[in-house]
């Protein structure tokens, strides 16, 4: 059985979690058929990557490899961190073995507890006789 694992301290769930930032951008990706209809140009990219990621402002589809640096950096971080966990290279077959090695030490222990535990109501009803 393995030690519990523990992710590093800069190592957070949020670093995995793009779906939020990825419905944001989506969100602001300005549709083209409605600013040619409308006479008006797309935004154009003036701003830092950071700032078209964080602003809540129209994106153009040439602003979407800039305003998704900062989220490629933290997957990548992310990755990378990742992979320097130990036991990252078990296999299924490896963890789906300890998985019934487990199972077994668990169900070993509840027969061992329910023995223990009439083995005792047994001690008990021999004392009051």
């Amino acid at each position: 059985m393995h030690p519990p694992m523990k992710l590093p301290d800069d190592l957070t769930p949020h670093h995995m979690d793009t779906i939020p930032i990825l419905s944001s951008l989506l969100s602001r990706l300005s549709n083209p058929s409605s600013t040619s209809q409308s006479g008006l140009a797309g935004p154009s990219y003036t701003s830092s990557p950071s700032q078209i990621l964080n602003s809540t402002g129209q994106l153009s589809a040439k602003d979407i490899p800039p305003a998704t640096d900062e989220l490629k950096q933290q997957l990548q971080k992310a990755h990378l961190q990742i992979k320097q966990l130990p036991d990252i290279d078990r296999t299924i077959s490896e963890q789906e073995e300890e998985i019934v090695e487990l199972e077994e030490k668990y169900h070993s222990s509840e027969r061992l507890s329910r023995n223990y535990a009439f083995w005792v109501k047994q001690q008990m009803k021999l004392k009051k006789c």
